[in-house]
């Protein structure tokens, strides 16, 4: 099993993540969040992404999901 690692630090500053397998279709709101210098997000899911604002996380988690608007609802939005 490969895991995907993401360092985050004061160099990179705060970002937003996404991990996945396929199928994309399935991706649920606990496989993305924000994340601060500090903290290690460390998956065995096939993807690991990264991201420096929420709206490129919503077009990529919108476009995975292949439903528009998907992210931004209340239920799926980061809190």
């Amino acid at each position: 099993m490969i895991m995907l690692e993401f360092v985050c630090t004061p160099e990179t500053g705060n970002k937003y993540w996404l991990v996945w397998s396929a199928p994309s279709s399935e991706i649920k709101s606990d496989q993305y969040g924000y994340t601060e210098s500090g903290t290690v997000i460390s998956t065995g899911q096939e993807n690991l992404e990264v991201f420096d604002t929420e709206a490129q996380l919503s077009s990529r988690v919108d476009d995975l999901k292949g439903e528009e608007g998907w992210y931004m609802q209340e239920e799926n939005r980061i809190q």
